[in-house]
Formats: C-alpha cells, structure tokens, sequence
C-alpha cells in the first residue's frame, strides 16, 4: 500500500523544543482549538470493493499549524471481512522524541451507531522498533502503539492525535508532498495547511487537478484540498524507482534551488583545523604519493573501505552530518557522513571538492518539483580536478582502477552545494561505466559422457564494483553456491568443480574462472538428442513485462553492457550456415553472430541497454525486437541416428549433413537475474 502518510517530512521549528525525556511517552488531551473537525458519513461502500486487507480507508485528515509547530491527524477505517479483524485491529503512531510530543485526542470504536471509547494511556506501549537497521540505519523513532480488544467485522476504527514540535535542523522553512491518490481506495480525504501571515507558499500539483480554498484572518492564511471517493490506483509491473504515478499537491516556502542550497551550506562548514589523528592520516597521504590523482584514489578509498556505513540519525542527524573528526575516530557514518568526511580530507589536501544532494529514487524528475530539501534521500561528492569533473560516492565499496575507471551510479541530478549555486545541476560522468565480458566454453569429449564447462567473466567499472564487493562479503563457498545455482537453471545437473578470482587495482577489472562438469548433458527426445545454447548471462538480463498493454513506463537494467561468446568444442563434424542478427529500439541494441569451423561452434553476442525504462510508445516497438530476440538467438544442438525422423520434427528450423545437425529454436529462460547484475 502506498504510505498515507508520504509527507511528514519537512516542516519549520523554533527555538525550544520538549526535552527528549518529556517526548517518550504520549499524552492525552482535547483536539486543538485551531482545527475544524471533519466527521462525514461512514455508510457509502462504493469502493469497498477494491480494498485490499479486508478494510477499507474511510478518512485521512492532515491538518498542519505552521506557527504554532503542530501536525493533527484523523484516521478512520471499517473492517469489512474477518481478514481486516486480523490485519487492522491497533493503532500505531511514529514519531521522533527528540524533537516531538505525541498527544492522542480520540481512539474510537464506532459499531451500529454506538462509540465505544478506547483511549487509555494505560494500554499504549510505546516500543522503539527501528525499522531501517537492516539498511544500517538508526533514527531513534518510537511508535506508540495500541491493541484494540473486541474488533469485529463492520466495526468502525476512528482515531485522532497530534504530533507537536518539528524538526529544527530546517530552520523554520516549511514544505510538504501531499498525496491525493493510493493504491487502496480512500472515500474522503482532507488537507489543511495554516501559515503565518507574513510569510508566502509556493503550491504546485502533480497529476492532479485539484484546486485549494483560502481563508484568512489577522494572523493567518488557510489553504484547504478536499477530495471524496477516490479510487485505486493500480499498477503495472516492472516500473522504474523513480516513476511516481501518484498525483500529489507539493508546498515549499524555498523560492527556488539557491534558497535550499543556502540552506545546506551550513550543514558542511569547511575551513576548520582537523583533530590531530585525521591531520595525520591527511599527511600519510600526502606523503605517500606527489601525484594528485593517486592521493584522490587513497583519499576515496579509505573513506569507502575504511569507514563502515552506519547512520545514527535521530533528530536534526537526519539531515545535519556528524563532524569529520568524529566520523574519522569512530569509522563508521551514513551517506552525508562518508561524504563530509572525504570532501574534508580532498580539500586540505587541496582538491577542490563539494557534497551533491541527490535523490537516488526518484533522480531527474526533481527537476519538476518544487525545490526543497524533501527532495533528496542520497549525499555523494563532487571533485574538480584538471578541468574535469569526477562524481565519486563515498558509500560504494571496493572500488579499483584509476580516477577515470571509478564508476558512479546514474543518479542524473544533483544540487552540488557551494557558494555560486543556483540550480539543479545534470550529472553526466566522463568516468568509465564499465563492462561484462563472459566467454563460456564447452567441451563435448562424446555423445554420452559428461561435458566440461569453463567460464572466464571480467568485469568492469561498475560491474566490478558489484562482484568485487560480493566476494569481499561473502566466503567463497557461497560464491561458489550461487554461480552454480545460476547455471543449473540451464543445465539440471551441473556442479561446479572450482571457482578462482583475480583482481587488478591498477585497471579496476575483476576476473572470475568457473569450472563445471555437466551430466546428462544430452535431453532424450525420442531417438533425438539435444542440447540448447544461448547467451545465458544476457537471457537473464532482459525481461518482458507482465502488462503488456503499457500505460505505465516499465523499467530494463541499466547501465548494462554485456559481451558474451559461448563456445562449443564438438566431438564430430557438423553442417552449420553462419549467422549474423541486429536488433535495435529504443531501450536496447544487440548483435548475435554465429561461426562454424573446426568441429568449434562460436555463438558471439553483444548487448547494451539505452535507458533505463521503455515508454508506453516504445513498447511496440520494444516487443518485436524482443521476439525477434527470442527466434533468433537461441540455438538447440540435434543428433540422431535416423536423419528422416529429425528432419520431420515440427521443432526444426535449419537441418545439417552428416551425423549432426544445428537449428535456430526459440528458448528464452527467465529463471534467475544474474545476482552481479543488482545495483546498490
């Protein structure tokens, strides 16, 4: 389900907030005097048949006091089946003591007209659950949580509260993102935003039409979106991260991309004297190397390698960077942390290098959001070097070679923070973004006994920074686990005999050499035997989605670009036509050729995606060329005793001479995506 609370995010605060002892446990009390209380009708089951979970949202009601730092809440859902008593009986808040108070106003139970009264302090427990620790992150949140008793079907759950205080670390600028569409029905849905007057919002929408009222008074202006039976929005599958189809209403007091850099420009102070420690770890590699370049390589690898990921974020540490000091002594921090970090020691090193703000979710299309910090999830670093730009993000691993060998993910936007911003800036990084080259060889001794493959893949650039980061986090017998688990998709009864790795920091290439030994080889198909071929890297690489009817973009990998050869070493001679095959769209281009020589099959086959997504006008075009993908690049090896019975066969496509034959057949596995194909 899509969150119904998407915006929490940014919102001012003054001096003053509770003290963290204070904020640990709710409080009850009346509903503010500032806010208008909204209790439509619950008996319209209109949409009750989209909903999933066996409940369905009947209210979400979001008002905001910009001026006195308050954020209220009313929710209100009916169980409709025995499954909604199981998955919608509590009631559970979020909110951050550091800087908030939650105060409960009602917990409801409405069943055949009578309100049965549930808030009692008593019975909310209050647990610090830490959801994002397996992401190595810890923000502290607590979440107030209530088990109702006595739920049944049709009974209506209604509850209001109020988180006050709101993060300091923004300094009293306000912006949001209200939704107004879900992937759950919602029958009315309410938002209010209170400003003071003096002050001026900025209001855009995103795939909507809604409009907003005003009011006013001495003291503040009233902005207020009303919406009523909206229905689910269903999704296609396979959609690129950073495709929102979710209409929303943004609000941002930041004019423009300047006002949110002014804004971080005091988050990374620069020009301080270092702790000793991090002065001499500065000078080690100054020392070290008179070469620039190799002192941003010791300088980036020591902040990647050396410094562990970790985020302790708990109130303004959500956006405000711990000092590099700190960071270098205790060897771990998050994204913004590694990356103060390494733009502190380039700079007294004397590269010019600044912190980029980057939204690795939802990247180029920020371009049109209003501008605000809400915008950006990510922090990586940006370096001036020789007239050149190198983009470097300090939470990638394991990364070799040379300056132009380190790889940098397609973040597409970033706002690099410095005194002469303005704008949004397109990243397009000169730096090498790398290659897989796979040679997979077959050796086939007779027509019965068992076949010897070897596979040698190096990899590349960003490819190398995956699969070095695997071996360096895994033990090599679960590396050895997982490449033969690939291959037993293809082959039933595969083992792998041994698996040996080099890695070359002077290129940054990474090799891997596989060895396997293939029973069975043969599929016995009546007095036929055959055996299939393809470019089985590139088979898991390119998928066609569910939805073929596209109204949605649907996402591809990328980058990815992959050299593949599979080689077969026959025991015989056999009759084969060479081939040649290209397919081109938008999303991919690929190139298949076939040789014969030698009793040596030689099936070469070249591809690289484009983008990273296939528009809803592209897909016709992406679907020939996937069939044509399909027909034409695949290959089954036949013999038989009898050549008649073959050449009868309605799976045959070209028939050989001799004892053998090669055909053209249609096999695309979807089994397994290669694991060194995920991205971070």
């Amino acid at each position: 389900m899509k969150s119904l609370f998407r915006a929490l995010l940014i919102v001012s605060l003054f001096p003053g907030t509770l003290s963290f002892a204070q904020n640990t446990k709710p409080r009850m009390e009346k509903e503010p005097a500032w806010v208008i209380i909204h209790t439509p009708a619950y008996n319209n089951t209109q949409l009750d048949q989209e909903a999933e979970g066996g409940y369905v949202d009947l209210i979400f009601d979001k008002q905001v006091s910009v001026g006195k730092q308050a954020t209220y809440y009313k929710r209100a859902i009916r169980i409709i089946s025995e499954s909604g008593v199981q998955n919608a009986s509590e009631v559970s808040v979020d909110y951050d003591p550091s800087y908030s108070q939650l105060i409960f106003h009602s917990i409801n139970v409405i069943r055949g007209g009578e309100i049965i009264n549930k808030l009692q302090l008593s019975k909310i427990k209050t647990i610090q659950q830490e959801s994002e620790l397996n992401r190595h992150l810890y923000n502290g949140s607590l979440s107030s949580v209530l088990f109702l008793e006595d739920t049944r079907k049709g009974d209506i759950i209604e509850y209001s509260y109020t988180i006050k205080g709101f993060n300091p670390v923004f300094k009293g600028k306000y912006a949001d993102m209200l939704t107004t569409s879900f992937s759950v029905p919602m029958y009315n849905l309410y938002y209010r935003i209170l400003l003071p007057k003096e002050r001026s919002l900025q209001i855009k929408n995103s795939l909507t039409d809604i409009t907003y009222t005003t009011t006013s008074t001495a003291q503040e202006n009233s902005y207020e979106w009303k919406l009523e039976k909206i229905p689910a929005l269903h999704l296609q599958d396979r959609l690129p991260s950073w495709y929102d189809p979710y209409s929303m209403i943004m609000v941002s007091e930041y004019k423009d991309w300047k006002d949110v850099n002014d804004w971080a420009l005091p988050l990374f102070p620069f020009g301080g004297k270092l702790s000793p420690a991090l002065q001499k770890k500065v000078d080690e590699i100054k020392n070290a190397d008179t070469a620039v370049d190799k002192r941003i390589l010791a300088a980036l690898r020591f902040v990647q390698d050396d410094v562990r990921y970790l985020g302790i974020e708990m109130g303004q540490r959500s956006h405000r960077p711990h000092h590099p000091d700190k960071v270098f002594a205790q060897r771990f921090g998050d994204c913004k942390d590694k990356s103060y970090l390494l733009c502190t020691m380039l700079r007294a090193l004397g590269v010019d290098a600044r912190p980029v703000l980057i939204s690795a979710t939802y990247r180029k299309t920020i371009g049109d959001w209003l501008p605000s910090p809400a915008v950006f999830d990510h922090v990586t670093v940006c370096v001036q070097h020789r007239d050149r730009t190198y983009w470097f993000d300090p939470t990638i691993s394991y990364q070799r070679g040379k300056l132009r060998d380190i790889a940098y993910p397609d973040y597409q936007y970033g706002l690099v923070i410095g005194d002469s911003t303005r704008s949004l800036r397109a990243i397009t990084p000169q730096q090498n973004k790398g290659l897989v080259d796979i040679k997979e060889e077959f050796t086939i001794p007779d027509m019965t006994g068992a076949v010897i493959l070897v596979v040698r893949t190096t990899y590349s650039g960003a490819f190398a920074d995956d699969v070095r980061d695997d071996f360096n986090s895994s033990s090599l017998f679960e590396m050895r686990k997982t490449f033969q688990t690939f291959y037993a998709g293809y082959f039933e009864k595969i083992s792998i005999d041994s698996l040996t790795y080099t890695d070359d920091e002077q290129t940054g290439r990474f090799t891997t050499r596989e060895y396997y030994t293939i029973k069975d080889f043969w599929e016995q198909d009546g007095s036929v035997k055959k055996s299939y071929f393809s470019p089985f890297v590139i088979n898991s690489l390119l998928k066609k989605p569910k939805d073929a009817n596209r109204t949605m973009p649907f996402y591809i990998n990328y980058p990815a670009r992959y050299h593949e050869e599979v080689i077969v070493n026959l025991p015989e001679d056999w009759s084969f036509s060479d081939l040649m095959e290209e397919m081109k769209c938008a999303a991919f281009s690929m190139r298949a050729h076939a040789v014969y020589g030698g009793r040596k099959l030689k099936l070469k086959y070249e591809y690289e995606s484009l983008k990273d997504h296939v528009l809803p006008g592209e897909a016709t075009a992406f679907f020939k060329e996937y069939k044509s993908f399909e027909d034409n690049v695949s290959y089954v090896l036949s013999k038989s005793d009898a050549a008649e019975a073959l050449a009868s066969s309605p799976e045959q496509k070209k028939t050989g001479t001799n004892t053998g034959f090669i055909i053209i057949a249609v096999l695309l596995i979807s089994g397994l995506i290669l694991w060194w194909t995920q991205r971070r």
